[in-house]
Formats: C-alpha cells, structure tokens, sequence
C-alpha cells in the first residue's frame, strides 16, 4: 500500500496536525495516513514538560518571533474555547523579582510593576500577573489520542531508522525490524531528535545552527485541597495543578541531548523558592526529576515547512519551550501546503 501521507512522531507537532488535518471531513475524506512513532526509543519532550502558556508581556510590532508568539497564543486560547480538551486550566500567573538583574529583566519586558500580595507567599513583592494556562500533558495527550485512534489511521508503534526517497517519487519509511511503509509525503514531527538522530533523516545540513537544550525540573505528587496556582519568582517557576495534584518546581537548562541534572541547581532552586513561601513544600528528596529534550530552533524560531523542492518532505520542530502553542501554528500552515 502507499499512504498520501506519513507522520513521524506521536508528541504535540504530531498530534496537532492529525487532530487539524482529520477535524476537516473535506479533507481529510480518501485521504490516507499512517503514523508512526516509538516512545521506547524517543520519548516525547510533549510528556516532560512544566506545560504552561502565557502571552507574557509581547507586544505587536516588535520582531518575527514575537508576531509568531502572539499570533500562536491566541490561536491556543481559540482552540481551547471551541474545543475544550482534557486537563487545560486557566490561572492567574504571578510573576516577581528578589535581585536587582531580575527586576530589570522585568521592566524590560513588562514596562510597569505593582505590588503583588498572595497567601502562600511570606510578604508582598513587586511584579505583575498574567492570565495564563496549566496543562496536564498526560490529559492533554491522551484527549488527542483518543480523538486520533477513531480516525482511519494507521498508527504503528515502532522506530524510524531511515527515510528515503525512492526511483518511483515515493518516500520509504524504513522500520527496526525490516518492514517499509510507502508514502507519497511525509511529516517528521521529530523534536529534538530532528537534531540528535540527524542522519536518519538528512538533516544535518537544515538543522546545523539549531540546539539541543535538555530542560530538567522536579515533580511530585500531592494532594493540597486547594486551588490551581502558578508563582514566577527570579524566573524560576512554582505550579499545583489541582487537576492531577502534581507540584512542579524549576527548571535548569543544559545544551546538549543530556538526560543527566544539575542537582546542585535545582536544589538551589528549591531552597531558594522555599524560603519565600508561607508554606512548606516537603523535602526536595520527595521529588522526581524529570528532563525533557527541547528543540531550539535557530533565533529561538520554530521550523514548520517543505525541505524539498517538490513540497512532498516536511518537517515540524523547534517548537522549544513553545510547544503548546507553535504546534498549532504549525499544523495549521502545514495542513494548507498539504491540500493545496
């Protein structure tokens, strides 16, 4: 059989531009995909991530990145509106400053501050509040999943040692264990492994200037009979989610395909953090550290195009710390070159 289309990946890009392309009946009618991807071998940063979104102080007018960011965030808030996936919360985000270098960070981005007060913290402080959101990625993922699995897919889970194009025009999406599935286009909505497994799929040259950036941070599990919240202090992040009661704390950012933490960091984080809070966070041994791997596209720009000139091999990545967001940008052009 040869597919119209394969999508490598199961993570936020590859999710997304399924739920785009199969939410449209017209286009998506005779339309035949397969999926594939291996959570084994490449575990998607979209399940390791602190999972927030916030406009966070960009203006209009100012840069390419910006109007992308702008324009993304609004897209998000749309599709949660009409849509209303799974484990999406909208909090009001606190954001403030202890040193002199993060206070000038903030006014830089944020023009203005204004005295911030909150019961779980010690004292009041200066900074600002944003209306932003927390997303549970398991929920998340899993309302995708089940809107993909009663799609007509073909979803396989395996690893992609290889893509190449054959004498016919057709794509060859070579499989560990031998087996080959035939595709007139492709979509490798890799991540971070666009970078790291670069010469599976050629893409060394494309993807030379853009970074790796493993980012850590600690979670646990627990119930604190209270509402969501969402603390940026010094530009390091507290969040409960009441949804799944996980308490996360971080991050620290590492160049590179690590999987290894700086724990001296993070336990510096966690100290710091504790310090300023009206209450107590338990013991930093009572959480996991999780580290995901980002993908920093070159000017932090995400990469969501035809790398042929016959518009027939796409790739979807460097969405970085952006995912929640620029995934939906992203299927969205996508979805457009693939019908047009």
């Amino acid at each position: 059989m040869v597919y119209d289309l394969i999508v490598v990946g199961n993570g936020l890009a590859a999710q997304t531009l399924l739920f785009e392309i199969f939410n449209n009946d017209k286009k998506s009618q005779n339309f035949s995909v397969a999926q594939v991807y291996s959570e084994e071998i490449t575990p998607s940063c979209s399940l390791k991530t602190t999972a927030t979104v916030s406009l966070s102080g960009i203006e209009e007018g100012i840069s390419e990145l910006g109007e992308e960011l702008r324009e993304s965030y609004f897209l998000f808030e749309n599709f949660i509106i009409n849509h209303s996936p799974k484990g999406v919360e909208s909090v009001e985000r606190f954001v403030t400053y202890t040193t002199e270098k993060e206070k000038g960070k903030m006014l830089r981005r944020y023009k203005s501050l204004s005295k911030l007060n909150h019961p779980l913290l010690k004292e009041e402080f200066e900074g600002t509040k944003l209306n932003s959101f927390l997303i549970s990625p398991e929920l998340y993922s899993s309302w995708f999943d089940e809107f993909i699995n009663l799609q007509n897919i073909d979803r396989r889970k395996a690893f992609v040692s290889a893509v190449k194009r054959n004498n016919d025009g057709l794509y060859e999406c070579h499989q560990i264990g031998g087996e080959i599935l035939l595709a007139k286009k492709i979509v490798l909505c890799t991540g971070a492994y666009s970078k790291i497994l670069s010469q599976f799929f050629d893409l060394s040259e494309v993807l030379e200037k853009s970074e790796v950036v493993a980012g850590t941070y600690l979670e646990r599990t627990v119930d604190l009979n209270r509402n969501s919240f969402y603390f940026t202090i010094d530009s390091h992040s507290l969040i409960y989610r009441n949804s799944d009661n996980k308490m996360i704390l971080g991050s620290t950012s590492k160049k590179g395909g690590f999987h290894s933490a700086d724990f001296v960091e993070l336990k510096n984080i966690f100290t710091h953090i504790q310090s300023l809070l009206s209450f107590n966070l338990g013991s930093f041994s009572d959480y996991k550290i999780i580290t995901g791997q980002r993908h920093k596209g070159i000017r932090r720009r995400a990469f969501f195009n035809s790398i042929d000139p016959q518009q027939t091999l796409y790739l979807i990545s460097g969405l970085y710390k952006n995912g929640y967001t620029f995934s939906l940008l992203a299927a969205r052009a996508i979805t457009k070159s693939l019908f047009s």
